[in-house]
């Protein structure tokens, strides 16, 4: 155990150097976007709020002072850095306010009756996790009649329904009322090979045609809700 746990945190450690390396390159250009993106993989690696300043901007603000005394760049390339740093800060409290946001934010998950293909909805689960959210699913050809009682459970402020199949598709409106019994103000989220924009005829319900889209639709419905 204690050489796995080495291997790890020296993978860790080559992680956060060629992060800082990227984020380095994008300060000496210019370059806020590739900084940007930079800080972005260094969130989504886990790498934590405090050690992303230490050892990825710290050391890269410090490179660019070396590079200013020494004549290497001109003070306009040194104040474009500081720039480029601050809406970093920025953008790590922004990210820090919105998973915090998430995190109070429940998503159940489930497939309808005759529903058995949940795999998308399984990869929609994992999205909305790393993302963040409390996510509950549970799992594939959940009646109808049982959804009213999930909802006054697990009180989600969204809940997602598989639909692969015509027949799962046409018992949606159902599935949609029998949960809005329980909680009218829940978000509704359809996904899968049978959904259809026609379906987001009803308000608070999203249609969602891809995988990456769920992350942005539940941030939709979960601020709707909270107008509500």
């Amino acid at each position: 155990m204690p050489e796995r746990q080495e291997t790890q945190r020296l993978q860790r450690l080559r992680a956060i150097g060629a992060l800082r390396e990227s984020y380095v390159e994008a300060l000496l250009a210019g370059e806020e976007a590739s900084a940007e993106r930079a800080i972005r993989d260094a969130i989504d690696a886990g790498i934590g709020e405090s050690t992303i300043y230490d050892a990825i901007m710290a050391p890269a603000l410090r490179r660019v002072g070396e590079g200013w005394a020494s004549g290497e760049l001109s003070v306009a390339d040194e104040h474009l850095a500081t720039h480029i740093s601050v809406r970093m800060v920025a953008l790590q409290r922004e990210v820090s306010r919105v998973t915090n946001r998430r995190l109070s934010t429940r998503v159940l998950l489930c497939g309808l009756e005759q529903e058995q293909h949940v795999v998308g909805l399984e990869m929609a689960a994992n999205v909305l996790l790393h993302a963040g959210y409390d996510v509950r699913v549970l799992g594939a050809n959940v009646p109808i009649d049982t959804l009213a009682s999930a909802v006054e459970r697990h009180e989600p402020a969204i809940v997602g329904f598989s639909a692969t199949m015509a027949t799962t598709a046409k018992v949606l409106p159902a599935a949609i009322y029998e949960t809005r019994s329980a909680d009218p103000s829940v978000g509704v989220i359809i996904g899968g090979a049978a959904a259809s924009l026609r379906m987001e005829a009803t308000a608070g319900t999203a249609v969602c045609t891809h995988v990456s889209d769920a992350v942005d639709i539940a941030d939709g419905l979960a601020q709707r809700s909270a107008l509500n």
